[in-house]
Order: structure tokens, then C-alpha cells, then sequence
């Protein structure tokens, strides 16, 4: 099977974190607040040319306005396919107050609801990463401690659970690297980013999820981790190992035939698995992809399209 790439749009000023679709075709992405502000989430046209999304408030943070009515740091954008997008914001740690994530009708642009948590669940050691969707529940993954949120839609009542637990954290030895250079901090100290990326299996029973710098893929039970009446060390008892992979996954979604794609930063591409956990080839459609610049280098961000058939 053979892919093709085509570069959709790119960015002069702004990073890209993040892309989704929807299902009449209308395309997002997010812009994370890593190098200032940015307008935080925007659609792109057919032309390539982008325009900031829903085109109010919300995208016009300055760094002194209300973080409660502004996008600060948006780490992930998502399609619940029900006619919301979700955009989850790590304003933290610059500013705890910032709301948690927001979800915006697709359509109309409208806020849907606002989601906040208490500051002893959501603060300057805290940063969300990635929500899923399975019946009435929320998920959100949680990287600088690692942890779950998992909202009950029907209240927006929450439970935070197995916060810093050994299997929501990187080992020490999941160094990544990338063009043969070790990704670190500015001081040399390895980067973790812990509990990041979720998935929810074909077979709508399983939660998947690992961490960003991780080599290995968990699988949960979804009936055991969104009951609030089960006990931390009972939801880590039914974890196990789905699959031993790579170090450095920077994405994970599911395709309509159920395969997992992973973004391999690594090696600059993407793998992909059958719900069986094989490696095997794409199926027949159009991913899109985010490429960034290397240890700060020159160039543009640009998001690209992979068409397989």
C-alpha cells in the first residue's frame, strides 16, 4: 500500500499541537501558548489560509486578560462526534485559574459548557493532555503528575484518580531521542512527560493509554475505571500491558476499522496497529500530521495530509 503527503497549511508565527476533523469535512487545530499567545484553536479553509475558532473571546488572549474567558495554553483539541469540540487548556503553571477545557458547538461556535476543577485537583504541577469519550463519561489523561479525570457528563461531577501512580509515570531509561540527539531540558535533565495519550479500543470495553515518553501502551477495563465506587488500587490491579513499543509516541487516534495510529517522532512517521496490537498497513482514507522544528530550528510548522490507498 502506498501513501502520499500533501501539505495542507502551514504557520508563520504560531506552533501547531494538534488536528482534528469533522464529519462534513471542516478541519481544526490547535495552537499551544508555549512561545506567547496565540489564538488557541482555528479552522482551516479549503485554501490552507486558517481562521481562529469560534472567533470571539475566547481567542484573544494578551497575557493580561481574564484567563477564565480566554484559551491560555491549549494542549489538545477533539471531535466527540456528538457536535462538540472539546479544548483542553494547560494554562497552568502560569495561570491556575485558567478553565480546564471548554466544549464549543461545532456548528454555531456557541459555549456548550465550561469545565473547572478544584485547585486541589487541577494546579501548577497539574497539565491536561488528552480526552475520550465512552457513554456518558469524560476522560481526560493527565501528563506533570499523571493522572485521570473522569467526568460524568450528566453533572460534570468528577473523580481525579491514581495521581503519580508508578504505572502513570515514565521509567527513568524512557529517554526519547530524536536525529540522534537525547531530548532533554535546557539544563540537561531528562524530560518527562507522563500519563498523556488515550485511546478507546474497538471494542468499546477498553481504555488504551500511555505515556508520551513511554515504551509501553496500558489497557484498563472502561467499566472499572469510570466506577467511582471502585478504589484506586482496585482500577491499578486491572491494569496490564497492551503492547511494548517505541520511546517517543507523540499522537495516537483510531480509524473507522479500528487501528491505532501512533506518530513515531522518532523515526518521523507513523506506525500503525490492528485492534489486535500488529503492526499493519494504513487503511484506505486520509490522516492528517503535524511536523515542528527540531530543537528550535528554523522553518515553519506545517500540517500535512496522508492519503493510503
Amino acid at each position: 500500500m502506498t501513501a502520499q503527503l500533501h501539505e495542507v497549511s502551514t504557520s508563520d508565527n504560531f506552533l501547531w499541537n494538534g488536528v482534528v476533523t469533522t464529519e462534513c469535512g471542516r478541519l481544526f487545530a490547535s495552537m499551544p501558548g508555549w512561545t506567547g499567545p496565540t489564538p488557541g484553536v482555528v479552522e482551516i479553509l479549503k485554501d490552507g489560509s486558517w481562521k481562529p475558532f469560534p472567533g470571539n473571546e475566547w481567542n484573544n488572549w494578551s497575557g493580561q486578560d481574564d484567563s477564565l474567558k480566554h484559551f491560555v495554553d491549549v494542549n489538545s483539541i477533539f471531535n466527540d462526534g456528538r457536535g462538540s469540540l472539546w479544548v483542553l487548556d494547560a494554562a497552568a503553571p502560569d495561570f491556575s485559574d485558567a478553565i480546564e477545557g471548554a466544549e464549543l458547538d461545532i456548528t454555531t461556535g456557541e459555549t456548550r459548557r465550561t469545565l473547572a476543577f478544584r485547585p486541589e485537583d487541577a494546579h501548577a504541577g497539574t497539565r491536561l493532555a488528552h480526552i475520550r469519550f465512552w457513554k456518558h463519561y469524560a476522560i481526560m489523561a493527565e501528563s506533570r503528575e499523571g493522572s485521570f479525570y473522569v467526568i460524568d457528563l450528566r453533572d460534570n461531577s468528577y473523580r481525579r484518580i491514581l495521581a503519580g501512580h508508578p504505572l502513570m509515570r515514565c521509567h527513568a531509561e524512557d529517554v526519547p531521542v530524536i536525529e540522534g540527539r537525547k531530548v532533554t531540558l535546557q539544563n540537561g535533565q531528562p524530560m518527562y512527560i507522563h500519563n498523556d495519550l488515550l485511546e478507546i479500543h474497538q471494542n468499546n470495553q477498553t481504555l488504551l493509554f500511555m505515556c508520551l515518553f513511554g515504551a509501553r501502551i496500558f489497557q484498563v477495563d472502561l467499566n472499572l475505571i469510570t466506577d467511582f465506587a471502585r478504589s484506586e488500587d482496585e482500577i491499578a490491579a486491572g491494569v496490564s500491558v497492551y503492547k511494548e513499543i517505541g520511546t517517543w509516541i507523540a499522537g495516537m487516534c483510531r480509524d473507522k476499522a479500528g487501528n491505532i495510529y501512533l506518530s513515531d517522532a522518532e523515526n518521523n512517521g507513523i506506525s500503525v496497529m490492528n485492534p489486535a496490537g500488529e503492526s499493519t498497513p494504513p487503511h484506505p482514507g486520509c490522516a492528517y500530521c503535524l511536523a515542528h522544528r527540531p530543537f528550535r530550528r528554523p522553518g515553519q510548522p506545517r500540517l500535512f495530509s496522508v492519503h493510503s490507498a
